[in-house]
């Protein structure tokens, strides 16, 4: 696996457009996956997971708080065998600014995948997410750069 920093469209829309992905990144204000297009900015730093030139998996940095927020995604068929390794080798273009996640209540297995990756819960935002008309608190997650307290 080839894990480089990417501003190719089609690629970055091939993984968070996909069915399983784009349903669970977005709440019930968000367009419609035909609709989407990610920011192309200097606040979104890209870095994509590749095997075999194709994009498996997908890790998005943007500005938040007093550092930077990142979301994980890895297309279902690869997830078994490259998500961990994505992570951990998509990390290393983190930087030096404290690192966070927000993850709602609803995906718990996403949460599982952030603890698993040395975050933290540090605050709950309680119903701040919003999807097929429920309502779900949202876990505000900081990565601990191996510090286990």
């Amino acid at each position: 696996m080839i894990v480089k920093k990417t501003t190719n469209r089609k690629d970055i829309k091939a993984v968070l457009c996909n069915a399983a992905i784009y349903d669970t990144i977005t709440d019930d204000n968000s367009p419609l996956v035909e609709d989407f297009e990610p920011p192309i900015t200097d606040d979104y730093l890209y870095i994509g997971g590749y095997v075999n030139d194709n994009i498996i998996g997908l890790l998005i940095y943007h500005k938040y708080l007093d550092g930077q927020s990142c979301h994980v995604q890895v297309l279902p068929e690869y997830r078994k065998e490259h998500a961990k390794k994505f992570g951990e080798q998509s990390l290393e273009f983190r930087g030096t600014l404290p690192l966070y996640a927000e993850i709602p209540d609803l995906y718990k297995n996403v949460l599982n995948y952030a603890l698993s990756n040395d975050f933290k819960v540090i605050a709950v935002k309680e119903n701040d997410f919003v999807k097929n008309g429920k309502t779900y608190n949202v876990n505000v997650l900081e990565f601990q750069n191996g510090i286990r307290s």
